[in-house]
Parts: C-alpha cells; sequence; structure tokens
C-alpha cells in the first residue's frame, strides 16, 4: 500500500488555495465534459455497486444522503 504524503503548511495552504480557487468558464467546461478514465469509470460502477448494496431500497438511499448531508453541514469548515 502507498504511502500517505506529508506535507508542510506552506504546501497545504498552497494546495487549499488552489482547490478552493475560482474556475474560469471554460475551465469548467472543459472539466465538466472531459472524459472519464477507464479507472475513474470502473471505480464509479463499483461505488453505485456498494451504494446500492448497503442501501437496497430508495427511502434508505435518501436517508443516507440526508444523513451525510447534515453530517456535512455539522463539520463543514467556517
Amino acid at each position: 500500500m502507498s504511502q500517505v504524503p506529508t506535507f508542510t503548511a506552506e504546501q497545504r495552504a498552497e494546495l487549499e488555495a488552489w482547490e478552493n480557487r475560482t474556475l474560469s468558464p471554460e475551465e469548467f467546461d472543459a472539466r465538466v465534459h472531459a472524459p472519464w478514465t477507464d479507472r475513474e469509470r470502473e471505480d464509479f460502477v463499483a461505488l453505485v455497486a456498494w451504494f446500492t448494496k448497503r442501501y437496497p431500497t430508495a427511502g434508505e438511499r435518501l436517508g443516507a444522503a440526508r444523513h451525510l448531508a447534515s453530517q456535512w453541514l455539522a463539520n463543514r469548515p467556517r
């Protein structure tokens, strides 16, 4: 298994600034319309398979989504 990289405070700040920057309309469009790699497609199919097995009914899926959304709202950075 690969090791998790360790970042300096400066590297973390630079990465956070990059992640939180506003994309231009052209850059957003390019990312939205970029084709998936085979690995991305496989990961997506595996995630959907896991989720639908873990939450087999529509009600359970909605409940899980609501629960995760409330967790995110409670723990998001401010």
